[in-house]
Parts: C-alpha cells; structure tokens; sequence
C-alpha cells in the first residue's frame, strides 16, 4: 500500500471502532498527536488513546473533504462525524500523515476544541 492508501484505510477503521484495525496502521514507534490535546507514542500509549475514545463512541464516519500527498506525507481535510458521549459531533480537523512503508509513523491532527460554558 502507498501512503494514500494506508492514510485512508487507517480513516475507514475508524468508521468501524475497531481498535486492533485501528492501531495496526501505526508503527510501533510511532506519534499521534492531538495538537489541542497532546500527543502519545508507542503502540501501548496510542491503543489507550483510542480505547479511550472507542469506549465512548457509539458512531463513527469521517468524511474526507480533500486529500493531498507528497513523497511519504499524505494531507487532509476532513469532517470527522461522530456520536461520543451521546452527542453527535461534526468535527472540521486538517491532518498531516508521515508514513514508511505501509504504517503510519506520525499522526497530527489540528482543529478547534469548543469552549466550555464558565
């Protein structure tokens, strides 16, 4: 699989909640950073993130609004659309992927996180 290919099957497993199909596009070493949020790395610390999420969502879609590649780097736009907590949440996050031979090796997604009422 080219970068391409992997970026969107790593999205796609999402739409799933799988969290082995997830976290088995990343490399062992890898980094998934959150920006607003933080990032973790490794296998162990990426499948917690995820098992973190997974546990609190009952739907997941993500719509791929653009998509660019260069060398090893795959682009995105995207609307992340997901039920989590019971909401239902429309998220507009740009992505950058690296990836080395078929895993992902670095992740960063960037986008708002909403305010909280005071």
């Amino acid at each position: 699989m080219g970068p391409e290919e992997v970026v969107r099957a790593e999205l796609g497993a999402w739409s799933r909640l799988n969290i082995d199909e997830i976290v088995s596009h990343f490399a062992a070493d890898a980094v998934w950073d959150n920006v607003p949020l933080g990032a973790v790395s490794g296998h162990h610390e990426i499948r917690k993130a995820v098992q973190g999420y997974v546990d609190r969502t009952t739907q997941g879609d993500i719509e791929i609004l653009n998509l660019a590649v260069a060398g090893n780097v795959v682009l995105t736009e995207r609307v992340d659309h997901f039920v989590y907590d019971g909401k239902q949440i429309h998220a507009r996050v740009m992505g950058a992927f690296e990836v080395n031979g078929d895993k992902i090796t670095a992740w960063r997604d960037y986008f708002d996180v909403p305010n909280s009422p005071s």
